[in-house]
């Protein structure tokens, strides 16, 4: 029997990440997922049945398939974002203690995946993969008010870079994982 189970979304859940309890990061354990539906929802195991926040197109909007999402900042009780990343190329920042769109952008091309270099400090850098084999670097600590985050990228394999993860021991060392089976680690 499963512990805790929801119906969580009206389509496929395409990711999911999680933070909080056992010391990774501060704070309430929580789980956040991304769907087909366009709606990034994050749940607390602990309340039943309903989303503790969800973000969501507003009305007249077109809906995006959200192909990934990672949670990061979480360095203190109260700091909390998500980023999720869509088919469209879209990026997106929610700030969870303010509830509020923190910040966008767009990389031409559907994020495949998203993570930050660790969850449990203030945010540092951001690596978004996309479809064309690029991976994005942020510089989480460097926004400009109306250019964004600070950021380089680098054409990585010749196929989609599906995967990146960072080296837990050393956050300055990431992997990417391409689809004609190239892995190429990153400093």
């Amino acid at each position: 029997m499963p512990v805790y189970s929801v119906k969580g979304h009206k389509e496929i859940i395409n990711a999911i990440d999680g933070v909080g309890g056992l010391g990774i990061g501060e704070g309430a354990p929580e789980i956040v997922t991304g769907s087909r539906d366009g709606t990034v929802k994050v749940w607390d195991p602990r309340q039943k049945d309903d989303p503790v926040a969800n973000m969501e197109p507003v009305q007249g909007e077109n809906k995006r398939d959200c192909w990934t999402v990672a949670f990061g900042n979480a360095y203190n009780q109260e700091e909390r974002v998500v980023c999720a990343g869509y088919d469209n190329g879209d990026i997106k920042l929610f700030d969870l203690r303010n509830m509020a769109l923190r910040w966008e952008t767009n990389i031409k091309n559907g994020v495949c995946s998203l993570e930050f270099d660790r969850k449990d400090i203030s945010m540092n850098k951001l690596v978004a993969t996309s479809l064309e084999g690029k991976f994005h670097v942020f510089d989480m600590r460097t926004q400009h008010p109306t250019k964004g985050f600070a950021s380089v990228s680098e054409k990585a394999h010749k196929s989609t870079v599906w995967q990146v993860r960072h080296l837990p021991q050393n956050r300055e060392l990431f992997l990417t994982a391409g689809g004609a089976g190239g892995l190429h680690l990153w400093k």
